[in-house]
């Protein structure tokens, strides 16, 4: 009788265990990252006996009850949510992002990320800093306030497209607005007037004045009989000299010979109309937006348009990933002996990082209501079996005592 009550403990209490971890499961249905978890229920070895009664012969017949042999956890892939929170990454595949705090790693599926008041991409969980990869570093922590403003860089070309008439043109023609910046991030702008030659009307002078009408620069463009800038004869070079900063250099650049896509002068065409095509210098910037493209880049967009990539987020790969410890908060750490092979996404075995995404649990609650009645039934017959044994054994006392 003692055995049977014993027996029905160890299933209440394994069974109670189990609703535990459902309760569990059903709780952080809608947390990222999280993995569920299944109690494994395993038989306790049998007590040796010689048969059915004492002293008879036969094979052991009692069992010892049931124990909770582990925590079967579930690194399937859960549903990606769109967040449109650019800090938001979640992976598409293999991998754990890699996290440290207090000098030791971590590993997480959760990518809710974002920027600590000192600059460093953290996770929103517990504020590890996550590790990527840079051009000098294989693995490291990220800070973003050495780019918080893109440096300007002085205008060096101008390229210019359009047409120059060679006939029909009954005066100069001025094209205004030509932008350029200079090294301090600030712009000049410039306005260029071309004659056409009175014996060739293949050939036009150039003037270029500043804002405050100071000549710039001059020279002659030509055009070949096919309409295209003559070799030699297809740039103009200026001296632009901003307010309080030194003269820098910049060439206008009519295109090339044989080529179309520049400036022309073509005989059927009678009208004049030049554009800046484009310029290569750069406006300062400020950093607007980061963001995580599908390799792990974390890429940087800056009010001027430019984009910077200067790191890659780190993911890690285990072989048997049921071994890593559970931390809480979506994290884990690799027990003694684990080693996990690390890598950029996209690489090897890797998965994508979806930006402005996340990964959310995997527990499905139809299979997790399912297991709650199992377990609710198992926990009750238990219970049901322990009061039938203590009946039984208060009649046997009470037959004793009558003797």
């Amino acid at each position: 009788m003692l055995t049977a009550i014993y027996n029905a403990l160890s299933g209440m209490s394994a069974f109670e265990t189990g609703l535990t971890m459902v309760g569990n499961n059903v709780a952080n249905l809608n947390t990222p990252g999280f993995k569920v978890t299944e109690p494994m229920f395993s038989d306790v070895e049998a007590e040796t006996q010689t048969g059915a009664t004492v002293g008879s012969e036969g094979s052991p017949t009692e069992g010892s009850g049931v124990t909770l042999r582990q925590n079967d956890q579930s690194f399937a892939q859960g549903q990606l949510s769109t967040t449109n929170n650019p800090l938001d990454a979640a992976i598409s595949g293999e991998g754990f992002f890699v996290v440290q705090q207090n000098g030791a790693y971590q590993y997480t599926r959760d990518g809710q990320f974002q920027i600590d008041s000192n600059g460093y991409l953290v996770s929103a969980a517990n504020g590890a800093r996550v590790m990527v990869s840079t051009a000098s570093s294989a693995i490291g922590d990220f800070n973003i306030n050495s780019y918080l403003s893109y440096a300007p860089k002085a205008t060096q070309n101008v390229y210019l497209s359009g047409n120059l008439a060679q006939s029909g043109q009954t005066g100069p023609y001025t094209l205004p607005g030509i932008t350029v910046n200079d090294g301090s991030g600030g712009t000049e702008t410039l306005s260029a007037t071309f004659t056409q030659s009175t014996t060739n009307p293949l050939q036009w002078s150039v003037t270029v004045n500043d804002a405050k009408n100071n000549q710039v620069g001059s020279g002659t463009v030509t055009f070949g009989s096919d309409g295209t800038p003559a070799t030699g004869s297809n740039t103009i070079a200026l001296q632009v000299t901003p307010p309080n900063l030194p003269a820098f250099t910049v060439t206008l650049n009519f295109g090339t010979s044989g080529s179309y896509s520049g400036v022309t002068s073509i005989a059927n065409n009678a009208t004049s109309q030049l554009q800046v095509q484009r310029q290569d210098g750069i406006a300062k910037g400020v950093l607007t937006q980061t963001s995580f493209d599908p390799g792990g880049n974390v890429t940087l967009t800056y009010s001027n348009g430019q984009t910077l990539t200067p790191a890659k987020l780190l993911l890690a790969q285990f072989q048997a990933p049921q071994q890593l410890q559970a931390l809480g908060g979506g994290m884990y750490a690799a027990t003694s002996g684990m080693k996990p092979q690390v890598g950029n996404p996209l690489t090897s075995s890797f998965g994508s990082i979806e930006g402005g995404e996340l990964e959310m649990s995997n527990v499905d609650l139809t299979q997790q209501l399912t297991e709650l009645i199992l377990l609710q039934r198992g926990f009750q017959a238990s219970s049901q079996v322990s009061s039938a044994a203590n009946e039984l054994m208060q009649q046997l006392i009470t037959m004793v005592n009558g003797q």
